[in-house]
């Protein structure tokens, strides 16, 4: 409730209401000040209250350039912020931070969902769900309504499509790439992501253990990969050295060599990632159970962990005989 009185010839009005910070303005008269006390009071009611610092006028396009700018950065990867955060300011940039609504938030959802997977959407949506986190716990931001909420998307089942071994054998033979030709079979045998084989360093490759230290991952969590004798041999087979990277190709280069290959083999709908999907489906075939085989691929929920799993329905069989 707000609160006058007289202050130097003038009349002062001070509002108080839990969530948000003291508002005070002087008048030359009463009126005014009641007046305003009353039209701050009814919008903080409504969540429309914008304030008079910097902070609670903040946009989300403001909100998003400063999580860029500070949060980012201590991520392994802070290039899929970047991207993520386009389609956002694009549409709810203009809206300051306690002004989203719920109803709005479906909305970006729905029309998103029009153009984008629900993957991709989804990921947009933690975004800036957790630049509204860490504005309203360390900057400062107060969100009277709380953080704006939708539901996820619900994402689709994982590609079922298995990866045969002469399908494997095929990519294998076709491609020119002769780091692709290392890179696929190890991919296959480990269950690495692209961008990890990539970042495989000489110096974190213990043959004598088999095993490989990946300091850098997608959820930013450092892991060691056990080497399958498979595996153990194709390291084995290149020339190697005591330091520096192992494979030299750009990301770009190894989906784009992957994808001709493909074509040469004569195989359709196959994507440099169905790799991985593979290898896990492998991993449970060969009787790891659920916390062995998120050890060796990093996947830290066992939903993302069953999107990637394709069990072979004939091996289910012979289990059941």
């Amino acid at each position: 409730m707000a609160g006058i009185w007289q202050y130097r010839g003038k009349w002062k009005c001070q509002v108080r209401k839990e969530g948000f910070p003291s508002q005070s303005k002087t008048f030359d008269t009463k009126a005014q000040a009641v007046a305003w006390g009353i039209e701050v009071e009814s919008k903080m009611n409504r969540g429309t209250f914008v304030g008079g610092t910097t902070k609670q006028s903040m946009t989300i396009g403001e909100m998003l350039a400063r999580y860029l700018a500070e949060e980012s950065p201590n991520k392994a990867y802070s290039a899929a912020d970047l991207s993520r955060s386009k389609p956002l300011i694009a549409t709810l940039g203009a809206y300051h931070v306690h002004n989203l609504t719920h109803t709005d938030l479906a909305k970006y959802k729905r029309e998103r969902l029009a153009l984008r997977s629900p993957q991709t959407v989804t990921h947009e949506l933690n975004l800036l769900h957790r630049a509204y986190v860490i504005a309203s716990t360390e900057w400062g931001i107060v969100l009277p309504n709380g953080v704006p909420k939708t539901s996820r998307p619900t994402l689709p089942r994982g590609r079922g499509t298995r990866i045969r071994p002469n399908q494997i054998d095929l990519i294998v033979q076709a491609t020119e790439s002769i780091q692709l030709k290392h890179i696929v079979p190890l991919a296959v045998e480990t269950a690495m992501r692209r961008s990890e084989l990539l970042s495989i360093r000489w110096e974190h490759i213990d043959l004598d253990r088999r095993s490989i230290y990946l300091d850098k991952t997608k959820n930013g969590l450092s892991r060691t990969v056990p080497l399958s004798p498979c595996a153990l041999q194709v390291l084995q087979r290149m020339q190697q050295a005591t330091v520096g990277p192992v494979f030299t190709l750009a990301a770009s280069s190894v989906s784009q060599a992957f994808q001709r290959a493909v074509e040469r083999a004569g195989l359709d709908h196959v994507r440099f990632h169905d790799l991985r999907h593979e290898a896990t489906s492998r991993l449970f075939e060969r009787g790891l159970n659920v916390i062995e085989v998120a050890r060796i691929t990093g996947h830290v929920t066992l939903s993302m962990l069953d999107r990637y799993t394709h069990l072979d329905v004939q091996g289910l069989v012979q289990k059941l005989s």
